[in-house]
């Protein structure tokens, strides 16, 4: 029986040990194999399917605590955390798979409400180690929430709602106590909380030594046993041979002295006869070489029985040794071995358990070095890999700070390499110091020049309006106010800090500053409503301004009135306000503030007034013909009377259907400046016809 749970338990550390060289995980090598075969049958990567344990461990400082840390967290320990989006697919394969065993997992959903419980002073919380992952806060949430356990001595134990000690008695809400000594609690082959294994995989190589050992002296005993047995059975048949021997068989008197006298008659005989006598010398020397050969025989079998227990004692001897060589090693590992084997002086059987030793010791050293090594390279990694998510962000995608994304962050740097990003640098570089400044350059002296020319434009206007009476004494000017939009400031002010900032070979320099103008520049590209609005407010420069108008007095130039909209103005005064304005600018398209006007300047209005008084018809018109000039007007014929001083003639036009039209020539008098109209025609005046004088 002894053997049998030592083979059994060397099968069990032996799977153990294979699962703990496969990854640095501390978890029971069955739980490790079914997230195997889940990720083999699922596509899902092993990386993003972890245990609880691979996720913490005890600080340093606390490991005397991490025995009852581990009864506490060990079922826990064992679940699988299953990320939200692959969770459809994980609940599936588990349904229709049988397992074999129990399999705890959690699916984790980013949203999680926050745990707002804060963990006592003695929390095992405050004991823990997070590994910097994805689930680390749904993790930390997830410990707060089941396991604020406070670490206290057994006299404490029983004033807290729950609580463990060191021995790892544990105390749960409602007064239930729980020790659990089926194991020690310091065993370190039960514990799985860690990032890595490295412990734990030296107490499982130092108990396949040990059981490899034990197995090895078993054999030998069985050897020996057996070889007993054989002994026992050859005495057992030599006496049931001797049973059925009889007296005479073995009473050797009576043959004694029978062979007395034959050997005395043949030495009478052999006296007598010289040929006898050789004979028997012959025979005498026969006899011997008889013996001799027969003392060779036995010792030459005794000495082949010897070779073989000493064969059977190799042959398990190397039996043993290829037991303890758990995975077969490759050519390049068989080559270190033998190096290092041979670094150890001559080796033989005596000298082969110290030399592996010695060899194993080196080993472990190297492997903790290494693994250091490891952590150390693993750290810069992901600091590489903070640092590009940081510097990156549209670049990084759904990235994550984890050697297990390092393969996105490979095909990301091999995309860039194959693109020849680095080549382009020197002149996106060149770019940068030259032509983008000249570009933001041309954008401020375009903005410039357009309010510039504005302001010009609004010169030649006013000019305009200096021919023309406003009131009586009192002349319009328009003058030019900036509206100081704060975002049309803040996009100035903008340009101004690019455009200050001088050139620089410095590369994290330029970088900064191309970060700024790419913000201005996207903003500006930008498609979203808000940002659109925000373009056409900053680069129209007509929305920079506003116009006044000011009412000055003709001769001192005093300002009288002023005009900022139409706001508190009578309707009439907001009417000539316009009409004013519109009229100097048709002055100023047709002739300039200088030229004088052609001699054909016509201005062509349709429904002319035809929802107005006669008072601002009169008025209207009045400062059309100030400006100079020829007013074709079609109206109804109710403004015919108020348009008669301003015409020279017209004409009557009537549309029978939608098809037949007739034109009626007027008469006009020059000197009454009227219309040579019926009476009757005059008080017909309100009837929808039309007029074109």
């Amino acid at each position: 029986g002894g053997k049998r749970d030592d083979e059994r338990r060397f099968g069990e550390v032996r799977g153990e040990l294979e699962a703990m060289q496969r990854t640095p995980s501390s978890i029971p090598a069955p739980m490790q194999k079914l997230r195997a075969r889940l990720a083999e049958e699922t596509g899902i990567s092993e990386a993003s399917l972890p245990f609880v344990g691979e996720l913490i461990q005890v600080r340093t400082e606390e490991q005397n605590w991490q025995g009852a840390i581990e009864r506490v967290l060990g079922g826990f320990a064992q679940s699988l955390l299953v990320d939200d989006k692959h969770y459809n697919e994980v609940a599936d394969w588990v349904n229709r798979t049988h397992l074999g065993m129990r399999f705890t997992y959690y699916r984790v959903r980013r949203n999680d409400d926050a745990f707002a419980r804060e963990p006592s002073a003695r929390s095992l919380l405050h004991k823990l180690e997070l590994r910097d992952h994805a689930f680390e806060g749904w993790l930390r949430r997830e410990l707060g929430k089941r396991f604020d356990y406070e670490c206290v001595d057994a006299k404490q134990l029983r004033n807290v709602d729950r609580g463990i000690t060191r021995e790892g008695q544990v105390k749960h809400p409602g007064d239930r106590f729980e020790k659990d000594d089926r194991s020690a609690v310091n065993d370190r082959r039960r514990w799985i909380l860690g990032f890595n294994n490295r412990d734990k995989l030296v107490v499982f190589e130092r108990e396949a030594q040990e059981l490899a050992k034990r197995i090895a002296s078993c054999d030998t005993d069985i050897a020996s046993l057996r070889g007993q047995r054989d002994r026992d059975n050859e005495r057992r048949l030599a006496c049931h041979e001797l049973i059925g021997i009889q007296w005479n068989e073995i009473d050797v008197v009576a043959p004694q002295q029978r062979l007395a006298d034959i050997e005395a008659t043949l030495r009478d005989l052999r006296e007598g006869n010289a040929d006898l006598a050789r004979l028997a010398k012959q025979i005498d020397a026969v006899r011997a070489d008889i013996e001799q050969a027969r003392r060779t025989y036995e010792d030459t079998r005794v000495e082949r029985g010897q070779l073989v227990r000493e064969r059977d004692r190799l042959d398990r001897a190397r039996q043993q040794s290829r037991a303890l060589v758990l995975p077969a090693l490759a050519e390049d590992q068989e080559a270190g071995l033998a190096e290092r084997l041979q670094e150890q002086g001559p080796l033989s059987l005596e000298t082969l358990e110290a030399h592996m030793r010695q060899v194993s010791n080196a080993l472990n050293e190297q492997l903790s070095s290494s693994q250091q090594d490891v952590n150390r390279v693993e750290n810069l990694l992901l600091g590489c890999f903070r640092r590009f998510i940081q510097q990156w962000p549209e670049e990084s995608g759904d990235f994550t700070v984890s050697v297990a994304s390092a393969e996105d962050f490979l095909a990301r740097l091999e995309r860039l390499e194959r693109d020849g990003l680095p080549q382009h640098e020197e002149r996106f570089f060149d770019l940068l110091q030259n032509q983008s400044k000249n570009n933001l350059l041309a954008l401020q002296r375009h903005s410039a020049e357009a309010r510039k020319s504005i302001g010009q434009r609004l010169d030649e206007v006013n000019a305009s309006l200096e021919q023309v009476p406003f009131n009586r004494g009192t002349l319009l000017t328009i003058e030019l106010s900036d509206r100081r939009l704060p975002e049309v400031g803040e996009f100035h002010l903008q340009l101004r800090e690019v455009l200050s900032q001088q050139q620089t070979e410095q590369r994290e320099l330029a970088e900064s500053q191309f970060t700024v103008l790419r913000q201005l520049v996207n903003r500006l590209g930008s498609q979203e409503g808000e940002d659109k609005r925000w373009r056409e407010l900053v680069l129209d420069v007509r929305m920079h301004v506003e116009f006044i108008g000011v009412e000055l007095d003709a001769e001192t130039r005093q300002q009288v009135e002023i005009y900022r909209s139409g706001a508190g103005k009578s309707g009439g005064q907001r009417q000539k306000l316009a009409t004013t304005c519109l009229a100097a600018a048709l002055r100023y398209q047709l002739g300039g503030a200088d030229s004088q006007l052609p001699s054909y300047a016509a201005v062509v209005l349709d429904e002319a007034f035809d929802k107005a008084d006669n008072e601002f018809t009169a008025l209207a018109m009045n400062i059309f013909d100030n400006f100079g000039f020829q007013m074709v007007v079609a109206t109804p014929l109710k403004s015919v009377m108020t348009l008669e001083p301003f015409i020279g003639g017209a004409c009557f036009v009537e549309i029978s259907g939608r098809h037949d039209s007739g034109v009626l020539l007027i008469e006009y008098d020059e000197e009454g400046k009227r219309l040579k109209l019926p009476e009757r025609s005059r008080q017909q005046a309100n009837e929808p016809e039309e007029a074109e004088a």
